[in-house]
């Protein structure tokens, strides 16, 4: 009972007000989404389709969000219409969008601030601001927030966390507990599996996969954790966008700003365990 008591009450009433869905269709919906990243990695981003486009809308457009559209109307369409899935049982909260934003620009500025203080008097503002400002930003917000990061952390989190628990919890029985722990960890395993394909069209070597995997799988157990922690799908959207665009608005070596921002979400995923802790 009291390994029942510590998993937040928020989680529990939000994944019980879900819509179940068969377990074929959470099935079929795994198969779209890896068929799915098969083509669009590996057929439509070699072939560079509608490549103009980014430059024609001033980067508004950017190619992370061309790449996303096909998932977001295909697995889109698969989970609304043919699963009829609501916006609730996808995670979507619209009232919290303010205080994911406090949570997402103030982890920013936190790094910000970071390589501050740590190269005083040694820093200039990035000169990609003044000459790829709205290239930079598009990324991030159409590429990112709109796209890759919105579709993957619907789906793996906010739908697949969810449906799984149902199942073990209703199907097999288990307490909700132990279905909840499983269905992170499976999640995080189908998650890293996903990018296979984008690690082949780039022609990684086997030793860079990996180390990839393992990042993911960190990675997907990390924004599983903000999503459940904080019940704000828009938390962990936000912070797969910065991990995936760091966006340094200072002139830093690139490599320490994506490691910075790596850690990120450990950070976060820390800061919302211990204020669980503290509520309690």
């Amino acid at each position: 009972m009291a390994q029942e008591k510590s998993i937040q009450p928020g989680i529990r009433g939000w994944i019980q007000s879900v819509r179940p869905a068969p377990v074929w269709f959470i099935v079929l919906a795994i198969v779209v989404y890896m068929a799915m990243a098969y083509l669009v990695n590996i057929v439509a981003t070699p072939s560079q389709l509608l490549p103009s486009l980014p430059a024609a809308t001033g980067y508004v457009v950017s190619k992370t969000f061309l790449n996303a559209i096909p998932f977001i109307i295909v697995v889109g369409s698969l989970l609304v219409l043919v699963g009829r899935l609501r916006w609730n049982d996808l995670g979507f909260s619209f009232q919290k969008l303010l205080s994911a934003l406090a949570w997402v620009c103030g982890t920013w500025i936190v790094a910000q601030l970071f390589f501050l203080l740590v190269h005083l008097g040694e820093v200039s503002l990035d000169p990609d601001w003044q000459r790829m400002g709205i290239r930079n930003i598009s990324n991030l917000v159409t590429g990112q927030l709109l796209g890759n990061s919105l579709i993957e952390e619907v789906f793996w989190r906010a739908f697949m966390i969810s449906q799984l628990v149902l199942v073990l919890v209703h199907g097999m029985k288990w307490s909700f507990s132990k279905a909840i722990g499983w269905a992170i960890i499976v999640v995080a395993i189908l998650f890293a599996l996903s990018h296979l394909p984008h690690d082949i069209a780039n022609d990684r070597s086997v030793q860079q996969v990996i180390g990839m995997q393992v990042a993911r799988l960190a990675g997907g157990l990390a924004f599983a954790g903000i999503f459940l922690l904080s019940r704000n799908i828009f938390v962990a959207i936000g912070l797969h966008g910065l991990v995936d665009v760091p966006l340094s608005l200072f002139e830093v070596n690139a490599e320490q700003m994506s490691a910075f921002m790596a850690l990120a979400p450990f950070l976060v995923l820390a800061t919302l365990a211990i204020r669980r802790r503290l509520a309690t």
